[in-house]
């Protein structure tokens, strides 16, 4: 039997066996759906166990949008044959196989109503494939999270968790944020347009994007690019990256050709509080008056699924602190050495025995954050973002650094909500505060 499907190259994560969870981030005409959809008919049609769930914000679009676009899939690849669909309760079947694709929304009827998918199970308790499409439309990122912690419950060895979305253009949108967290814990991120699969659409699809491109664009850049156009509500929207991030290559070359060396570290650092990360940002201040973070460690205690004691932070602290001496190293760089350092702590209690049992276990020079004002401390970053000052080394140890900045907002009213990932932003008005009021006050 000769089955017509087409997975475009972008899209080869789907069919590696050693990917586990995908993130889609794209714009639309892009091919997330259609690809999804032939990857999960072609599993449907080689096992019984091979069950899927697609899944929609809403059950009410569920029937116009991810039904109808699934059984329509299957009739281009031309095997509708095997398959029979069925309304109530909503599955399409593959008769050859036994295999089903079941079909939810996830929303509860309130935000805090996450007990909408709790109940769901598979024909013989499998899963090949959770499909989330237009995963930003969840009314919290606590309905994607009860959503998969229901498909982690079935899922075979090979199987794949796959995100579909389009960038909302604000950035203070929580998908940013929880999505690009995701990307950064180990998901394979998949950024696809419409010119990867050009040849795939129809003319009426090529001319509407090229009209709008043409008349329109701005919305040409969100609705086909996926790109996020609005700034609305960033907190840190003086750093731009041509200003601000400097390319690693670019780095080693001055560190190699003008001696450009560190005259002192000062980390930042953030403690968790039960359920929250910690984060170290290590600035280097460098002799053309620059602060450059070089390097970020974070450490997400839901990872291990339960608080981490202090001995243990300290611990993973001093791992990371000699790794990296030994990435600079690497670079071409020499650390000024703890003499030249300073470890700048949050004043919270909570964060105090974490600095008392780091003093004591390294000797560093530690102490705790001076008069920390909000308004005043986020004003600090601003400016030394958009004065050039403040620098970020673009490297991958500094990307849950880049990923905050990139998604840290004021909400509605124009303030700082709860919950937001800002450890690292926390840890850089520290560090930063130690520079001007400590450091700098030495040579006034």
């Amino acid at each position: 039997m000769q089955i017509r499907s087409v997975v475009p190259k972008p899209f080869s994560p789907l069919l590696a066996p050693a990917v586990r969870k995908v993130v889609e981030e794209s714009g639309r005409s892009s091919g997330k759906s259609t690809t999804n959809e032939t990857v999960a008919v072609a599993k449907m049609m080689a096992a019984r166990e091979n069950n899927i769930w697609y899944c929609r914000a809403e059950k009410g679009d569920v029937r116009p949008s991810i039904f109808n676009s699934f059984y329509s899939t299957i009739q281009t690849m031309g095997v509708e044959r095997f398959f029979e669909t069925k309304l109530s309760p909503m599955e399409i079947t593959c008769t050859l196989t036994g295999s089903k694709c079941y079909f939810s929304g996830i929303n509860g009827k309130t935000r805090d109503d996450l007990n909408t998918t709790k109940g769901f199970v598979p024909q013989g308790r499998t899963l090949a494939m959770f499909i989330l499409d237009e995963a930003n439309e969840a009314k919290s990122p606590m309905h994607v999270t009860a959503a998969e912690t229901t498909a982690n419950k079935f899922l075979l060895p090979d199987a794949k968790v796959v995100y579909a979305y389009n960038p909302p253009p604000n950035l203070g949108h929580w998908a940013h944020g929880y999505f690009g967290k995701m990307v950064g814990n180990g998901a394979t991120r998949i950024y696809t347009t419409y010119k990867d699969i050009w040849k795939l659409l129809n003319e009426a699809t090529r001319e509407e994007i090229l009209t709008m491109k043409r008349e329109n664009p701005r919305q040409y850049q969100y609705w086909y690019l996926g790109q996020k156009i609005s700034l609305e509500g960033l907190v840190l929207y003086t750093f731009n990256k041509e200003r601000n991030l400097i390319p690693l290559e670019r780095f080693k070359e001055a560190v190699a050709a003008k001696g450009y060396q560190p005259l002192y570290v000062i980390y930042g650092v953030d403690s968790g509080v039960v359920k929250d990360p910690t984060a170290v940002c290590a600035w280097g201040i460098f002799p053309d008056g620059t602060l450059v973070k070089l390097s970020t460690f974070y450490l997400d205690p839901k990872e291990g699924g339960e608080p981490l004691p202090n001995s243990y932070q300290v611990e993973r602290i001093v791992e990371w602190y000699r790794g990296f001496y030994e990435e600079m190293r690497g670079y071409g760089v020499a650390l000024p050495g703890p003499y030249n350092e300073a470890w700048i702590f949050d004043s919270a209690v909570v964060t105090q025995d974490l600095m008392l049992e780091f003093a004591n276990r390294t000797g560093f020079y530690s102490k705790a954050v001076d008069n920390k004002s909000i308004e005043r401390d986020i004003k600090r970053l601003q400016n030394g973002y958009f004065r050039g000052v403040f620098k970020v080394l673009d490297t991958p140890s500094n990307e849950p650094s880049l990923r905050e900045i990139n998604t840290f907002c004021y909400d509605e009213r124009n303030e700082i909500p709860d919950g937001q990932d800002d450890h690292t932003i926390d840890a850089d008005k520290y560090a930063t505060a130690h520079y001007y009021y400590a450091y700098m006050s030495n040579f006034t």
